[in-house]
């Protein structure tokens, strides 16, 4: 009888006297005794399930308890040699490789789910390395160039390939755990007309196409989360959309994913992901899509009394609410201003500081949008909560700020701090002639594509 006969035999054996564990094999040719460690993945991070030193033969046998969930397992053999592997149906699974090249020169021997998701992990690496030579290539061929667009045809094919192949060994799978493994990690490849953001909403309805997100055990699986949240941001659409119509947009697409055939587990873990994600954010729209589909304290964030608070205080800067009226005088002006008696169309009232990265990379952006459009109904008053008057006069100074400046330093006791409740900087809000909130631009981007659809 061959070794490996022998082998298959004796490890059926165990596997009959103790049906609830799954049983793992690996043959390392040319073993250097090196301590091996079985881990899971619980999406990013990794528990320590199991570890063992190889028999003479080179053989390491690790069991996974009854207890231990289907998903995605890691091998470590030594220093800097691992190989992920697939726990869906299989009761038994052995591999055979050799120490010095533990995935390059991996063979299944024992596997049908394995066979399939190994498989498509080389497939998936060989295209990976396919592209990555591409794009070192681009820096060489600017657009609009015949070479850049040979590049660019090429990427797509290749991205394209992948998505077919690997979804074909998706399709021959018995197990939807692990053909939601495999699809979690393509990219769907649709053809949409219109603009880009038409074509990146095609691709969000049909992001989820082929996974079983009624498996519960795909929640550990490590690709999940990072799925989520590309979904939502291929809805960004950034210099298209004005800051409310991504809230919506994102609103919508949320209810759409909720809207599918879902396992309470994974409806549970999608929305904590997404509730912890957005609680701190300011796209309020979302944040109610979240509480709503949260019912029964899904997410524990929003009883946080700090958050509810705010959330409180928020209601009131919606757009379609008042803003706060007030009287200020510009730095190196000796006319005082009623925010009620400018006649702009539009004024952008923006909180920032010296000290906030973000404002000091953002005002000038600003600035130049307000050069652009000053004279067609666009006005600014910058209120900077800086203690630093120095450094505040050399910002304005250097960056020749000459739309109207304020410094208020910060004071909880502060009427205008209070009233728009300038808890983060910047903090903006477009409002019109008549004091209506109108938009709660975050970026730059958000007031610039507000005013090219208003102005």
């Amino acid at each position: 009888m061959s070794k490996e006969l022998i082998l298959l035999t004796a490890i059926a054996a165990i596997t009959l006297t103790s049906k609830a564990q799954v049983k793992i094999s690996i043959q390392v040719h040319q073993p250097i005794g090196s301590m091996a460690k079985l881990s899971r993945y619980e999406g990013k991070t990794q528990v320590e399930i199991d570890s063992c030193k190889p028999k003479p033969d080179g053989i390491y046998s690790f069991n996974i308890p009854e207890a231990s969930p289907k998903g995605i397992y890691k091998v470590n053999i030594g220093k800097g040699s691992s190989l992920d592997f697939i726990v869906a149906n299989d009761s038994l699974i052995w591999f055979e490789t050799y120490s010095f090249a533990v995935e390059d020169s991996l063979k299944v021997k024992q596997s049908n789910d394995n066979e399939i998701f190994i498989n498509f992990r080389r497939l998936r690496q060989n295209a990976e390395q396919r592209m990555w030579l591409i794009e070192s290539l681009r820096k060489y061929y600017p657009e609009p160039s015949i070479f850049s667009q040979m590049l660019d045809n090429e990427h797509q094919r290749i991205a394209f390939d992948l998505y077919m192949q690997g979804n074909n060994l998706a399709s021959n799978a018995s197990s939807t755990l692990v053909s939601s493994a495999i699809r979690l990690e393509l990219t769907p490849q649709v053809v949409a007309q219109g603009n880009a953001c038409t074509r990146k909403k095609e691709l969000s309805d049909a992001w989820w196409q082929g996974i079983d997100l009624t498996n519960p055990d795909i929640r550990f699986l490590p690709k999940i989360t990072t799925r989520l949240w590309d979904y939502l941001e291929n809805l960004l659409c950034e210099g298209s959309y004005t800051k409310e119509e991504q809230d919506s947009v994102l609103s919508e697409y949320i209810q759409k994913l909720f809207s599918l055939p879902m396992h309470a587990d994974i409806k549970t873990f999608l929305l904590n992901s997404l509730c912890n994600g957005f609680a701190e954010s300011d796209y309020y729209i979302v944040i109610s899509t979240l509480k709503q589909l949260s019912e029964n304290s899904i997410c524990p964030v929003f009883n946080e009394p700090e958050l509810k608070t705010k959330l409180i205080l928020e209601t009131e800067l919606m757009p379609g609410k008042k803003a706060f009226n007030f009287t200020f005088k510009p730095v190196g002006q000796k006319k005082s201003f009623k925010l009620s008696n400018i006649t702009s169309k539009y004024t952008l009232v923006v909180f920032w500081s010296v000290w906030c990265p973000h404002c000091t990379e953002s005002i000038p952006q600003i600035y130049n949008t307000y050069k652009q459009y000053q004279g067609k109904g666009f006005d600014v008053v910058a209120i900077c909560i800086d203690d630093e008057e120095i450094a505040f006069h050399d910002f304005i100074k250097q960056n020749k700020l000459d739309w109207k400046n304020i410094r208020i330093p910060y004071d909880s006791n502060s009427k205008v701090i209070l009233r728009y409740n300038v808890d983060e900087t910047p903090k903006m809000f477009l409002i019109d002639r008549n004091l209506n909130i109108v938009s709660r631009p975050s970026t730059p981007e958000h007031v610039k594509v507000f005013l090219e659809k208003n102005l």
